[in-house]
């Protein structure tokens, strides 16, 4: 019997939320306000360019970059700032990743005394793919 009652409030619980957004049509707001998602300022759009050179890159570009400081084990690879002079930029693995760039080499150089830790700096070879 208990199931049976919790399924009915579930059941009514989920009626009376949808019920209360049914209510909403796209003219009930007035045209300046915003209504989810971020203000028109701040939104991507066609007409003007991102100004990240990471995206804005053309497709199959290859780059160089080399890590700004040695990687140790006090500092992962992920965590590590790359220089890449041919765009300019300073960007950790992730960001070049999530710019749309994979790796298709990855160089440890000879290792360097930094800090009393042994660190080795890093080159990698990414591809523009999106």
């Amino acid at each position: 019997m208990s199931r049976f009652l919790r399924l009915l409030a579930a059941g009514s619980l989920a009626a009376a939320l949808l019920a209360g957004c049914a209510g909403t049509q796209q003219g009930d707001y007035a045209d300046d306000d915003t209504v989810g998602g971020p203000a028109a300022a701040s939104r991507p759009d066609g007409r003007r360019p991102s100004h990240d050179p990471l995206i804005d890159a053309p497709y199959r570009a290859m780059m160089t970059c080399t890590s700004e400081t040695p990687v140790t084990v006090l500092r992962r690879v992920k965590e590590t700032t790359f220089a890449c002079p041919d765009l300019g930029v300073s960007a950790t693995i992730d960001e070049i990743r999530d710019a749309g760039w994979r790796m298709l080499s990855l160089d440890i150089g000879s290792d360097v005394e930094s800090d009393d830790h042994v660190g080795f700096p890093v080159t990698i070879v990414v591809r523009k793919l999106f």
